[in-house]
């Protein structure tokens, strides 16, 4: 059988120019809250077929907030490192709820001020109950979360 040594547009890319990324996600995402808010945020893992003895973890890292309001690049040096509760009352529909507490930023060194929010970095990871190079981990949701100024948060 013959090869061809076509060079047309319709061969086989180069496998130094990638034109597809076969881990996809919809970017990163933006949560804001307001100071003293506590919420749950619903998700669906809906590539797992079942969600029975996974781990999911959710944390906020403090950023390093400059008081004027403008979103971090970076977390704060020694910043605190917050641990979101996990709600899954039936691990078998895939669905589960990560709390955003109302203490969130109880610790953190900058407080949102009037049109000056305070920013955290947010990850959920999920961890399949697979062991060694079966066990799969997904990172589905990363952002930031802002926190906003609230009146009734003042002492």
């Amino acid at each position: 059988m013959a090869r061809s040594t076509s060079t047309s547009a319709d061969g086989r890319a180069r496998i130094t120019s990638p034109s597809k990324d076969l881990t996809e996600d919809n970017g990163s995402v933006l949560c804001s809250v307001v100071h003293g808010e506590q919420i749950h945020l619903e998700f669906t893992a809906n590539w797992m077929t079942n969600m029975n003895g996974a781990t999911v973890t959710a944390k906020v890292v403090e950023g390093d907030n400059d008081g004027l309001g403008t979103q971090p690049t970076a977390p704060r040096a020694g910043g605190t490192i917050t641990s979101l509760p996990i709600i899954d009352d039936d691990t078998t529909d895939n669905i589960f709820k990560v709390v955003v507490t109302d203490d969130l930023i109880a610790t953190w060194a900058t407080e949102p001020e009037p049109n000056k929010p305070v920013y955290g970095f947010f990850d959920l990871e999920i961890v399949d109950a697979g062991i060694g190079d079966g066990q799969q981990i997904w990172k589905p949701v990363r952002g930031l979360i802002e926190v906003l100024y609230s009146p009734t948060e003042e002492v």
